[in-house]
């Protein structure tokens, strides 16, 4: 019986052990990120490493804590796969549209939709290219097409990386036949980002409650 106690206490003190540790892995990871981030070690003011459902977005620096050269040339990275999920999604949003394939890339969007057959063919596409502007960084390049081939086109690039051979040729080369189609009203050359999309329009201008 006394075996029985010994063996119980000591599987659960490991089993304690391993939950501890793992713990303790994540907050040691957790402070990496952010020492990587600063200098001599301090670490963002108020970071939340492990923020909850509806957490807003919270990140104070320091003058001192950067390395001005470094900062100079980070790059500026966004979550690729969740924003072309939150543009699909946005632009469905919109009862004009039945079907939408959206990749994101590291300066373009390129969107392939399915209009309803009652919508204009430009008044579309300008509603496809506005939603998708202002949900991303100024420095993108949207591009899009109702063409039932581009989801082909969109969806063949699903897997692909930035640094895939012959990327940019395959990139140009998708971006060259969804330009066929009509693009909407914002000039790719000077892309400012519209004041439009399913967060800012109205219920009159948009058939749906923001």
């Amino acid at each position: 019986m006394l075996k029985k106690i010994i063996k119980r206490t000591l599987l659960v003190a490991s089993l304690t052990l391993l939950v501890t540790g793992c713990q303790e892995s994540k907050e040691e990871h957790a402070k990496n990120m952010m020492d990587g981030d600063t200098l001599s070690g301090n670490a963002m003011d108020g970071y939340n490493t492990e923020p909850k459902d509806g957490q807003v977005g919270y990140v104070r620096f320091n003058k001192d804590q950067l390395d001005e050269n470094a900062e100079r040339k980070r790059e500026i990275k966004v979550n690729r796969e969740q924003m072309a999920d939150m543009i699909s999604r946005m632009i469905l949003r919109y009862e004009n549209f039945d079907d939408v394939a959206t990749v994101v890339t590291d300066n373009e969007v390129l969107v392939a939709y399915k209009r309803a057959d009652d919508t204009d063919r430009d008044l579309a596409a300008d509603m496809v290219q506005k939603t998708a502007y202002s949900l991303v960084p100024s420095f993108y390049h949207v591009y899009v097409s109702d063409n039932p081939a581009s989801f082909g086109d969109v969806q063949s690039l699903s897997n692909s990386t930035v640094y895939d051979e012959g990327y940019n040729e395959t990139i140009n080369s998708i971006i060259k036949k969804m330009k066929k189609s009509p693009q909407g009203k914002v000039d790719e050359t000077n892309p400012k980002q519209p004041n439009v999309g399913p967060n800012t329009n109205t219920e009159a201008e948009t058939g749906m409650e923001n």
